[in-house]
């Protein structure tokens, strides 16, 4: 059971900011398009990451309640 003021992002901060840079990788980047045959969208990594940080920085209600941020 959680207590009250104790939310957490479900991952930490510097795992989004790796699954960023991986998708940013020239060879992610080359195996997604022979896959798909179009580059990966990585703005949803970025937003967490950004989303992730805001609410470390500042606790604030508006980072928690970002969707990225819920938990799965």
């Amino acid at each position: 059971m959680a207590v009250a003021g104790s939310w957490q992002p479900p991952r930490p901060c510097e795992v989004y900011r790796s699954e960023w840079e991986l998708c940013r990788s020239a060879r992610h980047i080359l195996h997604h398009y022979y896959v798909h045959g179009e580059r990966p969208d990585c703005r949803q990594w970025l937003r967490d990451l950004a989303s992730c940080r805001e609410w470390e920085e500042s606790r604030s209600p508006e980072a928690q309640a970002s969707p990225a941020l819920r938990a799965w």
